[in-house]
């Protein structure tokens, strides 16, 4: 068996080691890891496993053909049947400063180079971190082109891994589960589905800081030179060292019969939920206001920042909140928060489902997996956003439309475990998947 997989980070690329080491234990397996950063480069390299830093390669090819790609990019707007100018989508939106046309440039070196990957080690299956990146995007299309099967992994919620062959966020194929009337799972699977969720967190494995410090450290050196590969310059992937600006806006949430909670929970600003499955909402900053201006009466908006991004938002959105009155909970567990909010709030979080698998109202303004009308409450321009809202602080989802979709998601479209696990019960889980459906 042969196996192409597109890696991002160390983390990553260790999660395929263990998947190929498994798969060969079975049967002769070759894998090929292809990274975006530098550490998922290394980590298998150094391990003496074929790795490629696709990034770079597909850059400096870039370079060497620039005079032909230049020619194709002002003539043509598919590429060995890609569209080449639709795949950059994700980067351009990203990072504004970013050359469209380095990213065009970049997109017809990662089609030639799959092209030919995929011709030469014809393999039996690509499996994919993510759906959305420059390079995921073209190998994706090219899979697509050749008819071969390809696998999509992301990090989902209650400590799993999504495995999916439509992709993931809104693209997981759990998004076309129908809710059928009727439908009530018995005692035993209600006990599966919840004793999963509440199962004991994985132990981490403890990560060398020295990989992701070189990505920290080249991507200081070479942000701005031309060297560095346009698919790479975006600078808050990496942690800041900033003061919060929240630090004096703390607030726990208090039961108060006579205020109604709502709770609004904060992504990361610039990744793909907002950039591809936003399509009401372009920044935080808009969802604050708008969400603030059309409060049902006597309720109170509560937010909760990204514990990676805390402080970290645009200035004017911690002006705004100050100007209105608006506090942030720093202070209260993220499942006391939700216990106590009278609704949550998600553009399409992860901390949606969770919020629904506790029974809670949730408004979903964007799109997500989970954004099933008979389990929450889902926002459309078309509709009145006050109206909405207030809808929402009466709406009583049903347990048996809950528990239904959670044991599909969760038996049928989770894998127990993380790439980030000391033991990689993800990596065997999904070995087993992978062999049964090539045997």
């Amino acid at each position: 068996m042969k196996i192409i997989c597109i890696s991002a980070l160390d983390k990553f690329s260790r999660f395929f080691l263990k998947l190929g080491e498994v798969l060969n234990s079975n049967s002769p397996t070759k894998l090929y890891i292809y990274s975006l950063h530098f550490s998922g480069f290394l980590y298998p390299f150094i391990r003496l496993k074929f790795s490629s830093w696709i990034s770079i390669k597909s850059w400096f090819f870039a370079i060497k053909n620039k005079k032909r790609y230049v020619q194709i990019i002002k003539n043509e707007t598919t590429y060995k049947g890609i569209n080449f100018k639709k795949i950059i989508k994700y980067h351009s939106n990203l990072n504004k400063s970013t050359s469209v046309q380095n990213l065009l440039l970049q997109a017809l070196a990662y089609i030639d180079i799959f092209e030919l990957t995929i011709l030469k080690k014809s393999p039996d299956i690509i499996i994919l971190t993510g759906d959305s990146k420059l390079s995921i995007e073209a190998c994706t299309a090219l899979a697509k082109k050749h008819h071969i099967k390809t696998y999509f992994i992301e990090q989902g919620p209650f400590n799993t891994t999504i495995f999916d062959s439509e992709g993931v966020n809104a693209n997981c194929s759990i998004r076309k589960f129908k809710l059928k009337n009727g439908i009530t799972l018995t005692k035993r699977q209600k006990n599966d589905v919840y004793n999963f969720i509440d199962r004991p967190i994985p132990l981490k494995y403890k990560r060398s800081p020295i990989y992701r410090g070189l990505d920290f450290t080249l991507h200081v050196l070479l942000n701005k030179s031309y060297l560095y590969p346009p698919d790479l310059k975006f600078i808050d992937t990496f942690p800041s060292f900033n003061f919060s600006k929240t630090s004096k806006t703390n607030f726990m949430i208090k039961t108060d019969k006579n205020i109604k909670i709502c709770l609004l929970i904060l992504q990361v600003p610039m990744d793909v939920n907002m950039i591809y499955h936003s399509p009401y909402f372009k920044s935080h900053l808009s969802i604050v206001k708008t969400i603030h201006k059309n409060l049902p009466e006597n309720s109170r908006l509560i937010l909760r920042e990204h514990p990676v991004y805390k402080g970290k938002y645009e200035e004017e959105l911690y002006e705004y909140s100050k100007n209105h009155n608006i506090s942030f909970d720093t202070i209260t567990s993220l499942k006391n928060s939700l216990k106590l909010a009278d609704i949550i709030i998600v553009n399409n979080s992860t901390v949606g489902i969770e919020a629904i698998a506790m029974k809670k109202s949730v408004v979903v303004l964007g799109n997500s997996y989970y954004d099933n009308p008979k389990i929450c409450t889902k926002y459309n321009q078309q509709g009145n956003l006050k109206q909405i809202l207030s809808n929402a602080l009466d709406f009583i989802p049903k347990n048996k439309n809950i528990d239904a979709f959670l044991y599909e998601f969760i038996f049928n479209h989770l894998i127990p475990g993380f790439i980030s696990d000391k033991e990689l019960i993800a990596a065997k889980i999904i070995s087993e998947k992978i062999s049964n459906k090539i045997n």
